[in-house]
């Protein structure tokens, strides 16, 4: 009875984090945003999946709630980092309802700073100071 609320990074595999990568690993199910788990698929083809669609967030909390209480190991993936913007607060302020859940928040790297990385730059650059 374990969830991992995961950040997947900035949408590929590179940008996926050790611990992440391992979450998913030991995960039963994966549990997503329908694009989210496409993704993954490719990189996770043995595991099972179950998505819901945009807008339908505390659908997809509940759901991944009620597996790992029936005894799964359950990834809640969202990209980017788990905390900004991710699922990590509304599964935890769902999860109340459910009980002897183990819920472990996996960090991922949030798309905001990976997006200056590609583009050769840092948000701390001081090359126009």
């Amino acid at each position: 009875m374990k969830l991992y609320i995961v950040g997947t990074g900035a949408g590929n595999a590179g940008g996926m984090t050790l611990d992440a990568q391992s979450a998913i690993q030991a995960s039963d199910i994966v549990v997503g945003y329908t694009l989210y788990v496409e993704l993954l698929r490719s990189i996770f083809p043995d595991k099972n999946y179950l998505s819901t669609g945009m807008k339908s967030e505390a659908e997809r909390v509940k759901l991944a709630l009620s597996e790992a209480q029936n005894g799964k190991t359950v990834s809640l993936i969202c990209s980017g980092d788990s905390g900004v913007y991710g699922m990590a607060g509304l599964a935890l302020e769902l999860s109340d309802n459910y009980t002897n859940i183990d819920i472990e928040i996996v960090p991922g790297v949030t798309a905001a700073l990976s997006g200056g990385y590609r583009r050769s730059s840092s948000i701390g650059s001081t090359a126009d100071a």
